[in-house]
């Protein structure tokens, strides 16, 4: 039997809250948390929540007679609570064995000597009512009630149903508390939550719901259970926290899974988990804090690793490419691990003593290649990267692309193909607007040729072209505009 809550932290949790010393500790939340992590599959197979399992005798007499379902729970936790103690693993284990056994003994004697009264769903709040004494005793009986309330549905959804409609009638009472806590119980279960939500076509759709049902702003659809409309009013104006939590944790439990959120190829799946970074982010803060950023950041490590991103660089034949892929492959990292992985890459590529000539040379075309180059100088500005080796990266690609106007001659290409100077001034403002000159010395070297064809005495006419009134002043106005975004105007 393993632990099925793979995002939760290890059985005997991480302080003493769940360390038991008698048997009313194992009614305590500590305590039922490592039940329900350690027991998932059990009470996921029985349909039971861990509050069910410790307050039904029929329910834990299925559990005795489970094989070593109990004895290997039981060794698991005592194991870890021991360690975590610095106590005898061998003598810890022999006091919870014994403390387990007594807590089911104790049930079946109070099954035998104090009945259940019959009790169904819509009259649990009335029979409980009559339940006298308080504290922990009174809990416990009421959990009795609660328990043989619920033993009539056998599927998640209808006990889901049932539980959130005892909680809105419990409104104001004490077994508010009680019902609210089993029915986030019921909602940790893997099989209930699909039962809820209907089984997505990709996680990443389960997400999105859940991202989306924590912050309240889910809207019901077809393939949900009805009683999700009814969880949603629960949950309102901050109520039924406990209920909110359960949510948050399947989405912990999701974002720690196995299963793609997109796709098995990596380069969609490393999109889709930046996505869902993004979509957890609001108003500065990530939904679920430092564990959700630290799953996340394990999830897109599995497609982020050197030799993925070694593949990916390498499907890309032209350097430049690879150089624009690496970059949006920065801009997609999410956490310290992913980034790292980046910028061993980054330091390798722009680091190479003959980064000029392996990226300006090459028999593709120039332009397109210029506005590649254009982009990875901006993603490198934008970028986390550390100051110094981002000016220096910036500057060798500045230097790749002036290397590559030299080889290209376009400049001498447009003087050549142009019939006019307005055209040879329109044709070099297109590609500017096209994003194909770097914001440093290529432009530069471009707004000089765009000045001189300016200046020249017939660029007024030919851009005209004999135009006169209204129109003449529409086309020098789109062209002053025009001048206006690259830091030029007319002499």
């Amino acid at each position: 039997m393993g632990i099925e809550d793979k995002a939760a932290p290890e059985s005997g949790g991480g302080d003493d809250g769940d360390y038991c010393a008698t048997v009313e500790d194992f009614y305590t939340p500590a305590a039922r948390e490592v039940i329900a992590r350690t027991l998932s599959t059990f009470c996921d197979q029985l349909i039971v929540t861990p509050g069910e399992l410790i307050h039904s005798a029929k329910a834990l007499k299925r559990l005795g007679d489970a094989g070593r379902v109990l004895m290997n729970a039981v060794d698991k936790v005592g194991t870890a609570q021991a360690q975590r103690r610095g106590e005898s693993p061998v003598s810890r284990i022999r006091d919870l064995h014994a403390l387990v056994s007594a807590g089911i003994r104790k049930a079946w004697d109070e099954d035998k000597e104090r009945p259940v009264p019959p009790v169904k769903p819509d009259t649990f709040l009335e029979v409980a009512a009559k339940v006298g004494g308080s504290g922990p005793q009174r809990d416990y009986q009421v959990g009795r009630l609660l328990a043989e309330a619920l033993a009539v549905h056998k599927t998640w959804r209808d006990k889901v149903a049932a539980l959130t409609q005892m909680a809105a009638a419990a409104e104001g009472r004490d077994e508010r508390a009680v019902i609210e806590q089993w029915l986030a119980e019921a909602l940790r279960s893997e099989p209930a939550m699909d039962q809820m939500l209907g089984f997505p076509d990709r996680q990443e759709d389960r997400c999105g719901d859940l991202i989306d049902i924590v912050r309240g702003t889910w809207q019901m659809r077809d393939s949900a259970a009805p009683v999700m409309a009814e969880l949603m009013r629960l949950m309102e104006d901050g109520k039924a926290p406990s209920v909110r939590a359960a949510f948050e944790f399947a989405l912990m439990r999701t974002l720690a899974g196995k299963e793609p959120l997109r796709s098995a190829e990596p380069e969609p799946e490393i999109q889709a988990v930046f996505d869902l970074f993004r979509r957890m982010w609001a108003n500065g803060q990530l939904l679920g804090g430092a564990k959700a950023l630290a799953l996340i950041e394990r999830r897109q490590s599995r497609c982020m690793s050197t030799e993925t991103v070694t593949d990916l660089l390498r499907e890309r034949r032209v350097q430049a490419d690879r150089l624009a892929f690496l970059m949006t492959l920065a801009g997609l990292a999410v956490g310290a691990s992913n980034r790292a992985t980046v910028k061993g890459f980054v330091d390798h590529y722009f680091g190479d003593k003959d980064f000029v000539p392996r990226v300006a040379g090459g028999q593709e075309p120039p332009v397109p290649k210029m506005q590649t180059l254009t982009g990875i100088h901006r993603a490198l500005k934008a970028s986390w990267l550390p100051d110094g080796d981002k000016q220096a990266a910036m500057a060798a690609v500045e230097a790749a692309q002036t290397d590559l106007l030299k080889r290209a001659r376009l400049f001498e290409q447009i003087e050549k193909k142009s019939g006019g100077p307005a055209q040879r001034v329109l044709t070099l403002l297109d590609l500017c607007r096209k994003g194909t000159f770097i914001d440093g010395g290529p432009l530069d070297a471009v707004r000089g040729i765009i000045r001189v064809g300016l200046a020249d005495a017939g660029f007024t006419a030919d851009y005209l072209g004999g135009a006169t009134g209204e129109e003449r002043e529409r086309k020098l106005a789109i062209l002053d505009k025009t001048l206006a975004a690259f830091g030029l105007s007319r002499p």
